[in-house]
């Protein structure tokens, strides 16, 4: 069992990862980095997750089957104060992990694909984000699940194809 500091060390470790990425972090890049270099097994880190998220150290969002984590103001002062607690060597292979990964991060969070259903009918949204602003938004109604679930999948895999198909599209004058 670990002792407080080593759960205290561990807790400021994500913290100092959501605040450093300063972006919306996913459960697989949270996860990815804790246990690559084993600051923490599996089930500490859902442990610690669900504690900061209670606690409100950090928020949590789930959109489409998607969880996200972004620290809070909460968060933010309490890591402030006990920042110095966390090894330099760790800060540093946060950022390291953050400065190889923050793009695909980034990419990931500037492509949106998400639905919702009401009464048998199902609302697609889709959108591409550039430094937060919208450049394009889609919204389609589709009949069922599988069209939907399709529509997004096939927009996060090529939104930017679609994006500039939309736009040749738009611009071609045929007069």
């Amino acid at each position: 069992m670990k002792d407080s500091s080593q759960l205290a060390e561990s807790k400021l470790i994500i913290l100092y990862m959501l605040n450093k990425i300063n972006l919306p972090m996913s459960l697989s890049y949270i996860q990815e980095f804790a246990l690559t270099y084993e600051y923490m097994d599996y089930f500490s880190l859902s442990s610690y997750l669900s504690e900061l998220t209670e606690s409100e150290y950090i928020i949590k969002n789930v959109e489409h089957n998607k969880t996200t984590y972004t620290i809070s103001k909460k968060g933010y002062k309490t890591l402030s104060l006990f920042e110095n607690l966390i090894p330099s060597y760790i800060k540093e292979k946060i950022e390291e992990y953050i400065a190889l990964n923050k793009n695909q991060i980034k990419k990931e969070l500037d492509i949106l694909a998400n639905f919702t259903e009401n009464n048998n009918e199902y609302n697609v949204r889709c959108a591409v984000y550039e430094n937060k602003a919208p450049l394009m938004e889609v919204n389609l109604k589709v009949a069922s699940k599988k069209y939907a679930k399709t529509i997004c999948d096939n927009w996060k895999k090529d939104a930017s194809k679609y994006y500039l198909n939309f736009i040749k599209t738009l611009l071609n004058d045929k007069e």
